[in-house]
C-alpha cells in the first residue's frame, strides 16, 4: 500500500479535527485516555456537537461521566437534556454485535440525521477498542474500514481509541490503515496524520512547503513517519543530527525510505519487539554537500544497522 500523511500541529486537540474524519489514536493508560478524550468531548459540547462516547477498560463510564464534570461546569444538564451519551462497551457493541457492517454504518448514519434535525450541528463520537480479542478482530477492521468511507464528508466526527501494549506490531499497521487519519503527540504538541494510498506520509505543513518549493528539514521527516512510535516509546527511539535542510523531492525520496523502514521495523524488528532505535544523520561537505544516515536496530534477534548517502542542497 502506498500512503501519504498530512498533519496539523496544535498544543491541544482543538482546531485539529474536522467533519468527516475518522481517527485512531492510540493510548497506554487510562490517563492518556483522559487526556485525549475529555477535551475532545469537551469541545463537541461547546460547539452544540452531540456527542456518543463508547468505554472500555480502562476508563470506564463513570470516571468518563466524573471526568467531565469536572472538565465542564454544566455537564450535568447537558447529560440529562440528552446531549451527550456515555456507554460501557457491552451495552453499545452487544446491540451492534449481530448487526452486519452495513447495519453498523447505518446506525451512526442515522444518528447524526437525528442530531441535525434537532438541531445539534453534527455527531462526535469515539469508542475504545479494548474489548476486542482474535475472534472479533478481523471482523472490526472491516468495519473500521467501512466507517473510514462512510463518514466521509458527513458532519461526523470519530475518534477510536486501541491500546498500544494489546496491540502486535502487525495490528498497528493495520489499525492506520483502517483510519484516515492517526493522532499522536510528540514534543507535547498533538499532530493528526493523515493516511493516505501513497506509500509515504507526509504533513499539511509540508503539503503547504511542497507547493512553495521551500523543502523540509531531515530531522522533521524522520520524526513524521516515526510519529505514533515515538509518542509510544519515547526512551526506545533516538534521533541524533545537525540541521540539515532538503529540498522538496529529496524529502519526499528520503520520507518514502523511512516509511519503509519503520513499517519492517514494526513488522519484525525493534518497534515490534522491546528493542531500540537509533537514527543518527550528519552532513558532510567535500565539493558536495551530502547526508549520511546510519538506522540501527538493537535487543531483537534481527538487530542490524543501514547506511544511505543523499545529496543534500
Amino acid at each position: 500500500m502506498y500512503c501519504s500523511h498530512s498533519r496539523r500541529s496544535a498544543v491541544g486537540l482543538d482546531g485539529l479535527l474536522r467533519w468527516g474524519h475518522h481517527v485512531c489514536h492510540f493510548f497506554r493508560s487510562a490517563n492518556d485516555l483522559g487526556e485525549v478524550l475529555v477535551p475532545y468531548f469537551k469541545v463537541g459540547l461547546e460547539r452544540n456537537e452531540f456527542c456518543i462516547w463508547v468505554t472500555s477498560t480502562p476508563y470506564g463510564k463513570d470516571r468518563a461521566a466524573s471526568e467531565m464534570r469536572a472538565a465542564i461546569s454544566d455537564f450535568d444538564r447537558r447529560s440529562a437534556a440528552g446531549q451527550i451519551q456515555i456507554f460501557d462497551h457491552d451495552e453499545w457493541y452487544t446491540k451492534l454485535a449481530v448487526m452486519n457492517t452495513a447495519e453498523r454504518i447505518q446506525v451512526w448514519l442515522s444518528g447524526k440525521d437525528a442530531a441535525l434535525a434537532s438541531g445539534y450541528a453534527g455527531l462526535r463520537g469515539s469508542g475504545n477498542a479494548s474489548f476486542l480479542d482474535e475472534g472479533n478482530w478481523e471482523d472490526f477492521q472491516v468495519y473500521e474500514r467501512a466507517v473510514d468511507v462512510a463518514f466521509k464528508d458527513q458532519r461526523i466526527l470519530a475518534l477510536c481509541s486501541y491500546c498500544m501494549d494489546g496491540c502486535s506490531a502487525d495490528a498497528v499497521v493495520e489499525v492506520r490503515h483502517s483510519h484516515a487519519f492517526s493522532l499522536a503527540k510528540h514534543h507535547g504538541r498533538w499532530n493528526l496524520i493523515e493516511m493516505r494510498r501513497q506509500g509515504f506520509e507526509s504533513s499539511a505543513a509540508d503539503q503547504l512547503a511542497k507547493s512553495a518549493s521551500k523543502g523540509r528539514e531531515l530531522r522533521r521527516v524522520i520524526e513524521d513517519q516515526l510519529a505514533i512510535y515515538l509518542g509510544a516509546y519515547p526512551e526506545r527511539i533516538e534521533l541524533k543530527g545537525g540541521r540539515v535542510r532538503l529540498s522538496e523531492p529529496q524529502a519526499t525520496k528520503l520520507a518514502v525510505l523511512i516509511n519503509e523502514l519503520v513499517t519492517d521495523a514494526a513488522k519484525y524488528g525493534a518497534l515490534a519487539s522491546q528493542g531500540k532505535l537509533a537514527v543518527q544523520w550528519r552532513m558532510v561537505v567535500n565539493g558536495s554537500h551530502r547526508a549520511f544516515i546510519k538506522w540501527t536496530e538493537s535487543g531483537t534477534r534481527t538487530a542490524g544497522a543501514f547506511e544511505l548517502d543523499m545529496e543534500c542542497n
